[in-house]
């Protein structure tokens, strides 16, 4: 979710203008720097100084930052990638994990408390709340 944030306008970019704004928390887990990073940098050509801001952006939005944690996870959604940002949510004992990962995560649905949504999702609950 948070690539496309960053590279257009849409749901995701909604959903941290929702976290600018004081209507949810942002909890900011390392693995997911590490791969907000590599996609940024390697696969989409952002300069690493551009790649500074927007870490230093989220960490000032980021209400806690989490590390990995120490062991590795279960395997859950087939993806060992997806399994830590699930391992991650799960230690931080977040309510909801907001994700665009229609092929490991959004299938799921919820896992030991905490569900896991698109942007669209938790956009309209936030309508409707």
């Amino acid at each position: 979710m948070l690539v496309s944030a960053f590279i257009a306008a849409g749901p995701p970019s909604r959903v941290l203008e929702q976290a600018v704004d004081g209507k949810l928390d942002l909890v900011l887990a390392a693995p997911v720097l590490t791969e907000l990073q590599r996609i940024l940098v390697s696969k989409l050509s952002f300069e690493p100084k551009r790649y500074l801001e927007v870490e230093g952006l989220l960490r000032d939005l980021a209400v806690e930052s989490i590390e990995a944690p120490a062991r590795t996870p279960t395997p859950i959604t087939g993806d060992p990638d997806d399994d830590l940002i699930l391992a991650c949510a799960v230690v931080a004992s977040v309510d909801i994990l907001v994700s665009g990962d229609r092929k490991h995560l959004l299938p799921l649905g919820d896992y030991e408390g905490v569900r896991i949504v698109s942007p669209q999702a938790l956009l309209a609950g936030l309508r409707s709340a």
